[in-house]
């Protein structure tokens, strides 16, 4: 992403009205529920165990109440976010390498973005300094996925996909990793396929990294920060 302006296309869900409904007061839910219709906050609850499992919907749960903020993350249970690419690709795209987009000058000139990024199914996280994978920043991290949370600039009103992907490094991880704890992700979207990456050290936080998208136009500073990630040697994919 080069700017605020490519964000700006709307998706919403697709609904049917044939579709099982749940009144908000039955103990069960109906058994084809999938995370279109499901629509209350306890109906999320059942979307994420149903996704990354129960145990771990529970540590995102509880993750996010401390690692997002409670405020957040009570924003997050009432707006019902989650992943847009749940139910859609495995391990929600996040699995593959992606390179830096070299054609968005924006993005290919910020010193922090790694210019090569490894995922292995959205649970060992690998940066590199150069395209091509031969100057490792740090390599196999590994992460917890925290949740989803919504972008504070763009969502609701302006892009309604507009949802970023949390994880943490978790303990036992390489000295290198440590500049890379808190990670959030646009999942791969559009077409071309790309994505965008923001992270931060063990002082910083995920509502720290999402705040970044409310700054204002700083092109000098590379702010707000959108780097911009193609599938490996693809350019021009935003």
């Amino acid at each position: 992403m080069g700017s605020r302006s490519s964000e700006l296309h709307l998706q919403s869900a697709n609904f049917s009205p044939d579709a099982p409904q749940w009144d908000g007061t039955s103990s069960k839910l109906p058994l084809n529920c999938s995370a279109v219709y499901c629509t209350t906050q306890a109906q999320q609850s059942f979307m994420l165990s149903r996704q990354i499992g129960s145990s771990t919907a529970l540590t995102w749960l509880i993750g996010s109440l401390s690692l997002l903020g409670f405020g957040a993350a009570a924003a997050a249970l009432e707006l019902q976010i989650v992943s847009p690419n749940a139910y859609k690709v495995p391990y929600l795209g996040i699995d593959g390498v992606f390179t830096l987009d070299t054609s968005l000058e924006q993005s290919a000139n910020d010193p922090r973005n790694p210019k090569r990024v490894k995922f292995e199914k959205m649970e060992f996280f690998s940066f590199y300094a150069d395209l091509e994978g031969k100057k490792p920043l740090a390599e196999n991290c590994r992460y917890a996925y925290r949740g989803a949370a919504p972008d504070p600039f763009y969502y609701p009103d302006r892009s309604l996909s507009s949802i970023w992907d949390l994880f943490q490094l978790q303990p036992g991880a390489d000295a290198s990793c440590e500049t890379f704890t808190y990670v959030i992700l646009r999942a791969p979207h559009g077409d071309p396929v790309h994505m965008h990456l923001r992270y931060g050290g063990r002082n910083s936080s995920f509502q720290e990294l999402l705040n970044i998208s409310t700054l204002p136009e700083d092109p000098a500073n590379f702010n707000p920060w959108w780097s911009t990630y193609c599938a490996e040697g693809v350019t021009g994919c935003d």
